[in-house]
């Protein structure tokens, strides 16, 4: 036989007792443990939630941003309206250039638009009730498609028209409104001219401007101004691009609509919705991590100080431990692995709620949640670090708890 029989055997805790043993002390004590464990909850819920937010948020500014502006190019010469008198069409806005530019790729649809100053607007001929004063927006059927004005009433014109300089106009509603006009296929006057009113639309995809401006044929725009003696036009060409392609469309576009002369001609290009929704991303999670951090700390200290009372309630459980052989490590291990536990437990309820509350916005809002389940597993593990963490002080206070004192408790 070896060793020494004097000797004590060495005591050991084994990792599944000691396990047991940490999750009957909570459960024994359910009320006061799920109190305790509400800070880390709450921390780890705040967590996941706000960076599930935060990038289903960042997700939707972009898609909002593609659909929008980001699609959309706008050429136009710097200084001047490109040709001889008001009625001449430039051209880098005649068909041959704006051909050039459709044959871009990454170009959905191109065309030219002419902007004419507020021109009166009547119901009936000069002498009847007072009308209204609108901007004119002459378009061709290109640009009427990246405008995109969403009809409520009526049709827009095609091609044809626009190449025949029919005279015929789209309303927005609330003009529609003033002019007391609730139907298609009315007479409006327009400089006591004579247009049918084709269509009435509420809403554009692009141009919000136009939602306030009288849109007609660009030919027929075009013989508007050519009679006019009022200022010269406004021209540009509006081109709708695939997502991602604006910045090289953007730098291509001069050069395909004038070759000869593309730096006398100036586009504007929206930046990058990546870098944007980036942007969005940097400076909500940069505040979502402090408040998660704060959180975690209220956490931490709420189940520090829990445990550090409880060392006082348990005192005669403590000396009885060591009275039957528990060694001080025993002792400051079992309250570490209760406090862990409890962290523990708290952070895979918090993120659990965390997750939750992300889907359920994203759902009450119609958008598509944006999750990443790392984030929810960190916090988990975050929250057993804040029970480890809020265990050492107490498990050291536990160790210095003397057997014979503690007993005649």
């Amino acid at each position: 036989m070896s060793g020494d029989p004097a000797r004590p055997a060495r005591r050991r805790i084994r990792a599944r007792d000691l396990f047991t043993e940490a999750a009957l002390s909570l459960l024994a004590h359910a009320g006061r443990s799920a109190l305790t464990a509400a800070g880390v909850v709450l921390g780890c819920a705040a967590l996941v939630a706000s960076m599930g937010l935060s990038a289903t948020l960042s997700r939707q500014v972009s898609d909002s941003f593609d659909i929008g502006r980001a699609t959309q190019v706008v050429v136009r010469r710097a200084g001047d309206t490109g040709g001889p008198g008001a009625g001449a069409v430039p051209l880098w806005q005649r068909p041959a250039a704006l051909e050039r530019l459709r044959r871009l790729n990454g170009v959905d649809a191109a065309g030219a638009r002419m902007t004419l100053p507020e021109r009166p607007l009547a119901r009936t001929l000069p002498g009847g009730k007072p009308g209204a004063r609108a901007r004119i927006a002459g378009v061709d059927a290109g640009a009427l498609a990246v405008v995109g004005p969403r009809l409520v009433r009526g049709r827009a014109f095609d091609a044809f028209r626009d190449r025949a300089g029919a005279p015929v106009v789209l309303l927005p509603a609330g003009l529609a409104r003033a002019l007391e006009i609730d139907r298609a296929g009315v007479a409006v006057f327009v400089d006591d001219r004579p247009f049918t009113v084709l269509g009435v639309f509420d809403d554009v995809a692009r141009e919000p401007a136009t939602l306030a401006s009288v849109v007609m044929p660009f030919r027929t725009a075009q013989s508007l101004a050519g009679g006019s003696s009022a200022a010269p036009p406004e021209r540009d060409v509006l081109a709708r691009v695939r997502p991602g392609a604006a910045r090289p469309i953007g730098n291509q576009a001069p050069l395909a609509l004038l070759p000869e002369a593309a730096e006398g001609l100036e586009s504007a290009a929206p930046p990058d919705p990546l870098t944007l929704r980036r942007e969005v991303e940097g400076s909500v999670t940069a505040l979502v991590l402090v408040a998660s951090l704060i959180a975690l700390a209220v956490g931490t200290f709420s189940i520090a100080t829990a445990a550090t009372a409880g060392i006082a309630a348990r005192a005669a459980e403590i000396g009885l431990r060591r009275a039957v052989g528990a060694r001080p490590g025993h002792v400051f291990v079992q309250l570490l692995a209760e406090t862990t536990l409890l962290g523990a437990v708290g952070g895979i309820v918090g993120s659990a709620v965390g997750v939750v509350a992300v889907v359920a916005v994203a759902l009450g809002n119609g958008w598509a949640p944006v999750l990443d389940l790392r984030t929810a597993v960190l916090a988990a593990a975050g929250g057993a670090v804040t029970g480890l963490v809020a265990g050492l002080l107490p498990g050291w206070r536990a160790t210095r708890v003397q057997p014979v004192v503690a007993l005649r408790r």
